[in-house]
């Protein structure tokens, strides 16, 4: 498993450099790193090895496959549901082959490769980090290039480095899970120092280094995002930590199942509360891009009737900025769409972005049930949870998760979380 281990740790560090950069050719290095650290995995895999990842991943994997199939889907050649443009194209061609729902074949094949690619990074990640010292290793390790990446971009951002650039989207969405990152870091750190019997000077001298370290990671994290996330993200950011918090409340406090399903609850009703208060409804906007603050009228028009003219089954993943250019007024400068989730809902259709949101919401549900149902390192399927909570909101934000440092940052954060569902005594791999 330590080919695996190298290979992920490898598409992390490659991913901080897609914060700046995210191109074809990068996301092809990270799709191939990806294969083969599964294939890695599937040759040196035990039946326990196999097992493990069954569990860890029970009741998910058949609804993770869902949008897959859904995508090749849309690629293949259908007598319903194909985009007109294909009827169009066969009227002027004088054939009558069938069409695609896809309007780019390319495009969504491209798509539906990144997304297997996210899917098996997870993969990856749950069997590499069932081991304790290795998941230790990877949370520090994300929290060290999550703060690095955060700290480049605000070079970049203040013109400390020439060429270095990135989206203010960007910034806030690294600095956001980097925040809960660093967190995450500091309860694992304060935990290990209660669990050690001897309290040796040599101890105690690296605890404070340790603490010293996450304290630096955590100021960048933090003017990161005070740097380049809008009002909303910001919010997203307390909703993730304020999770994470609650599950370190329950359990150090030791609060009977009444009382932590109440605290959730007011916890919701809390969350709910902020959403209606954040909901703007005099502006006439579709709820899949209401809380993007920072939006052009421009931008909004376009989002608004691309939304308006797509069928339930979508453009094609990878198509929006192929459809863009019909509907772009001249001169405008929109190159993307305005958040991540009217983005799916174009190339995806409706209905497949509603079950990418209850897949996701499923997923937060597993993994803090995960962390209460924990003892000890519980806080690594709690900051899954909370991750997740973050990515999920920040997709009707802005459209910082389309970006693929922001993808592989979360998809090292969900296998964690997934591994560390069990405890020692209920993991006999562990």
């Amino acid at each position: 498993m330590s080919t695996a281990f190298t290979l992920l740790l490898a598409c992390v560090i490659l991913a901080s450099g897609m914060a700046i950069h995210d191109g074809v050719a990068a996301r092809s290095l990270i799709e191939v790193l990806a294969a083969v650290a599964i294939a890695s995995m599937a040759l040196s895999a035990r039946t326990a090895d196999v097992d493990f990842i069954a569990r860890a991943t029970h009741g998910l994997a058949i609804a993770t496959a869902v949008p897959a199939v859904w995508l090749i889907i849309q690629l293949l050649p259908t007598p319903i549901g194909a985009h007109s443009i294909w009827a169009n194209a066969n009227e002027a061609m004088g054939q009558h082959s069938w069409g695609h729902i896809s309007i780019d074949l390319g495009q969504t094949i491209l798509a539906l490769t990144f997304y297997l690619a996210n899917v098996v990074l997870i993969l990856v990640g749950i069997l590499v980090a069932k081991d304790r010292r290795r998941a230790e290793l990877i949370l520090f390790a994300l929290t060290a290039i999550t703060a690095i990446t955060i700290a480049g971009l605000l070079i970049g951002k203040w013109g400390g480095i020439a060429g270095v650039s990135g989206s203010d989207e960007i910034l806030g969405g690294v600095s956001a899970l980097g925040i809960l990152l660093s967190l995450t870091s500091a309860a694992r750190t304060f935990e290990r120092r209660e669990s050690e019997t001897a309290k040796t000077v040599e101890l105690t001298e690296n605890f404070r280094t340790t603490l010293i370290i996450i304290g630096v990671a955590l100021i960048v994290d933090i003017v990161g995002l005070l740097t380049g996330a809008t009002t909303n993200v910001v919010l997203v950011a307390l909703f993730g930590i304020a999770t994470f918090g609650s599950v370190q409340v329950i359990r150090r406090v030791g609060l009977g199942n009444w009382a932590a399903l109440t605290l959730v609850g007011t916890m919701t009703v809390a969350a709910a509360m902020v959403v209606i208060w954040r909901y703007d409804s005099s502006r006439a906007l579709s709820p899949l891009f209401q809380f993007a603050t920072g939006l052009s009228a421009d931008a909004a028009s376009m989002t608004q009737r691309m939304l308006s003219d797509s069928r339930w089954t979508g453009t094609g993943a990878g198509t929006f900025a192929a459809v863009l250019p019909i509907y772009r007024n001249l001169g405008s400068s929109v190159t993307q769409p305005p958040t991540t989730i009217s983005g799916l809902a174009v190339e995806l259709g409706l209905p497949m972005t509603l079950f990418v949101i209850a897949l996701a919401a499923w997923l937060i549900a597993v993994l803090y049930h995960a962390a209460l149902n924990r003892g000890r390192d519980s806080f690594y399927s709690a900051a899954a949870a909370a991750g997740v909570i973050i990515l999920l909101g920040e997709a009707f934000c802005d459209s910082s998760l389309l970006n693929a440092s922001v993808a592989v940052f979360g998809d090292a954060l969900i296998g964690l979380g997934l591994a560390q569902r069990f405890s020692g005594r209920d993991n006999p791999l562990h």
